[in-house]
């Protein structure tokens, strides 16, 4: 597909620089680096806890205050 876009002075230059060291067409190469940025990032490096078990989160869960589970310890009689 062809079109044109505007791009930073900073980031036209970097990819020149990519495109003249690898050999590649500038456009393939911009198509590469928006690949790059479209893909997830992997999950990051856990380190494993000796002392409690972990577990992820997802980021879009709701936030639980401490109001909330100090209400629910006491009406489930934990600790």
């Amino acid at each position: 597909m062809r079109t044109t876009v505007t791009l930073d002075p900073d980031i036209y230059e970097a990819a020149m620089q990519m495109s003249q060291t690898s050999g590649k067409r500038l456009g393939q190469v911009l198509s590469e680096l928006a690949r790059r940025g479209l893909r997830p990032p992997p999950p990051a490096a856990r380190q494993k806890s000796r002392r409690f078990p972990t577990f992820e989160i997802p980021a879009d869960a709701p936030m639980i205050s401490v109001a909330k589970l100090q209400r629910i310890i006491d009406e489930e009689g934990l600790f």
